[in-house]
């Protein structure tokens, strides 16, 4: 028992180094705020130290624990405060390199502005495929719905960014 717990926190522990940025930005396109996304982190693995066996799929397991930790964050803190530009531009890496351009900075913030006007299944999706590099069947299986629905709120969201890119001067 103290073997198989010990092997659970050390595969946790590896989940957590190798995808903490993934984590807190899907908490963050849930919870809308910086600091309410690490407070989800946060919940999510304190819970997660203390299962006692392994989920049969872990990462789309611990995901669904962090977005059920948002969840209670924006229930416990109402009311949801949008996110600000600043913080979905922050998913983009802004790090300024000497390859990037005024045009490429203008087309990522073009983007963070269009994440703002998809529904919340959509832009969560797109956060979670892109950023959090999760498959749709990995998606389907943290929100509880059918691969084909993951796959529909993805194209529909995407779809709507290419319109609202479009429509920049």
């Amino acid at each position: 028992m103290a073997e198989r717990k010990d092997r659970l926190c050390s595969a946790l522990e590896k989940l957590f180094r190798e995808r903490n940025v993934e984590l807190f930005v899907s908490a963050l396109a849930i919870t809308g705020c910086s600091e309410r996304a690490e407070d989800a982190v946060q919940e999510a693995f304190y819970r997660l130290f203390r299962l006692q066996d392994r989920p049969r799929h872990l990462k789309a397991y611990v995901f669904r624990s962090v977005r059920n930790a948002a969840l209670d964050q924006v229930q416990r803190n109402r009311p949801n405060c949008p996110i600000p530009i600043e913080d979905y531009e922050g998913i983009f890496d802004w790090r300024e390199g000497p390859g990037d351009t005024a045009v490429m900075n203008e087309l990522r913030r073009d983007v963070a502005q269009g994440m703002k006007t998809l529904s919340e299944d959509e832009r969560e999706t797109i956060i979670n495929h892109i950023y959090a590099d999760l498959s749709f069947r990995e998606i389907a299986r943290i929100r509880g719905v059918s691969i084909n629905t993951a796959g529909s709120w993805y194209r529909r969201g995407m779809e709507k960014l290419r319109r609202e890119l479009g429509n920049k001067p």
